[in-house]
């Protein structure tokens, strides 16, 4: 009897003070079930971190998960796989050890943070409303893929720093619309052999402007000379990409936030005139009319439009036009 009592309050003892890792998504941690992680068996909100510490490799695609909220006591985990879920934000810095990532047509990821994967290696994603990612700590990687050739406007990344990525190998950037800059001035241009730079819209039409690419050695990328002869790209070399954009005469426009929910606000710079907007869907229909008056307006209300891709025109006082691309989440 004593005995038993014994084995009983050792129980008790050990699981009061087993660590717990909290999984808030009954999705995730369904799918921790179904791979047999989660050792319970049951939906409880929780696993014991014991389960998921030593994972090296998790592949939960197309289980319409929101929150990966738990995935940073995965401590060992190298592979990772979340692509068609719904999370808006992936935090991976407890995941030090990552060097495989997988996103795929991320609809809703909005936000990515790998500044501490020092040892990823190859990133991939199809598609996501990110605007952004900083790639600067990855100096490990070999493999970056952006994009791929359906949908157009997959991604809303504007520019990429790979000036850190000396160890990069391939790097495939596809219909990446909202493209303007690639820096790839890394010092080891020449072990870049696999680079495909391509964008085209509906209809098969080439996106313009082409996005500006800074090299290690520009006159030899002019020259279509090794590795650049390698390379299958839409893209001008430059220099400096920004050379030229800092005309004080001409009128230059942005928008913020991109992605946006409710508003999208308008900064107009070198002009105080009233301008015309309009909102056209890429099918080309108009959808917005109206007139912004710079001096006392700088948003307008985008809150009544489905989530998609659509186009700004702006057009001052004298017919100038400027064409924005943004994303309504």
């Amino acid at each position: 009897m004593k005995t038993l009592l014994y084995i009983l309050l050792l129980s008790i003892s050990t699981t009061a003070f087993a660590q717990i890792t909290q999984i808030p998504d009954p999705v995730f941690e369904q799918a921790l079930i179904d791979l047999g992680i989660d050792s319970d068996g049951i939906i409880n909100g929780q696993v014991l971190t014991s389960d998921v510490e030593n994972v090296t490799s998790l592949n939960v695609t197309s289980k319409g998960i929101h929150d990966l909220t738990g995935l940073e006591d995965f401590v060992a985990l190298e592979n990772l796989n979340v692509s068609s879920n719904m999370m808006t934000s992936l935090s991976l810095v407890n995941n030090i050890n990552l060097k495989e990532l997988i996103f795929n047509t991320s609809h809703n990821l909005v936000d990515i943070d790998v500044s501490n994967n020092i040892n990823l290696e190859t990133l991939r994603s199809s598609y996501s409303f990110l605007t952004q990612i900083d790639l600067t700590s990855n100096t490990k990687l070999l493999e970056l893929v952006l994009g791929e050739p359906a949908p157009s406007a997959n991604h809303g990344i504007e520019f990429l720093d790979l000036t850190q990525n000396a160890m990069l190998q391939k790097l495939q950037l596809i219909n990446l619309e909202f493209l303007q800059t690639a820096d790839l001035r890394s010092g080891n241009n020449t072990i870049l052999t696999d680079v495909f730079v391509e964008c085209t819209v509906d209809g098969g039409f080439d996106c313009e402007p082409y996005p500006c690419l800074m090299v290690d050695d520009v006159v030899a990328a002019q020259n279509n000379q090794f590795p650049y002869s390698e390379w299958n790209v839409m893209a001008i070399y430059s220099e400096d990409c920004t050379a030229g954009l800092n005309d004080n005469k001409v009128a230059t426009y942005s928008i913020h936030p991109n992605p946006t929910k409710n508003e999208l606000f308008i900064t107009a710079q070198n002009t105080t005139e009233n301008l015309k907007i309009k909102i056209f869907n890429l099918e080309g229909k108009l959808l917005s009319n109206q007139t912004l008056e710079v001096a006392n307006q700088t948003s307008i209300d985008v809150s009544s439009l489905t989530s998609g891709i659509y186009f700004l025109n702006i057009e001052d006082e004298n017919g100038n036009t400027t064409i924005k691309k943004f994303i309504k989440q």
